[in-house]
């Protein structure tokens, strides 16, 4: 079954409905990130940051996922500060093809979790203006990005998680989500300063030890 061509309508499909149908199409035949975004873009940034945040949940992830993830963050990010509407990311990264393995561990693990949160998220709360909303997200959104391209090892879920949360709250106008997103966030932030410290702190001792 392919999936349903971007329109309207699927702004009328549920988020788990329109990526099962995406994912299917892709575990038949090779489908490119250009293709995704093609079909998804009237659901706006959120849905892409669902989709793409899940790859990140996988224990074993594909070679250089995480530095593909990351940059489409941040471009992302940029855009949402700029106010732009509908995502754009440049030819190169559309050109991408989904992994078959990826796409099929994504059916079975990443299919439940937005299942999940479906039952979860609802519209409320959301009292600040959108564009401000948008300003809060993007910064976020941002940094997650760029800590997945980062050298630092183990610090692909938790970004994930929080551009994830961020982006259903983004879809459904969910203030929780949103909230637990930036939280989330927070804590990668502060887990990249610590392992940061950590390291600048060894390598100092490794030097001090060379120089005696």
């Amino acid at each position: 079954m392919a999936a349903e061509p971007a329109g309207a309508d699927n702004l009328e499909i549920p988020l788990s409905d329109l990526i099962e149908a995406v994912l299917r199409e892709a575990g038949a035949q090779p489908v490119t990130l250009g293709e995704l975004i093609d079909r998804t873009a009237e659901r706006g940034f959120g849905l892409l940051m669902l989709i793409l945040g899940l790859p990140m949940l996988i224990p074993v992830l594909p070679p250089g996922s995480s530095t593909i993830v990351g940059p489409i963050y941040a471009i992302f990010a940029v855009q949402m500060l700029k106010g732009t509407r509908h995502p754009w990311v440049p030819a190169r990264l559309r050109d991408h093809v989904l992994a078959p393995h990826t796409v099929a561990v994504l059916r079975t693990r990443g299919l439940p979790i937005i299942r999940t949160a479906e039952r979860f998220s609802r519209p409320r709360g959301i009292w600040l203006n959108e564009r401000v909303v948008l300003l809060l997200a993007g910064i976020m959104v941002f940094l997650m990005g760029v800590i997945l391209v980062s050298p630092l090892p183990f610090l692909n879920t938790l970004p994930a998680i929080s551009v994830m949360l961020i982006g259903m709250g983004l879809l459904n106008r969910d203030a929780v989500f949103m909230a637990a997103g930036m939280v989330v966030g927070g804590v990668s932030v502060g887990l990249v300063g610590l392992s940061a410290g950590l390291i600048l702190v060894l390598l100092e001792r490794i030097r001090s030890t060379l120089q005696r």
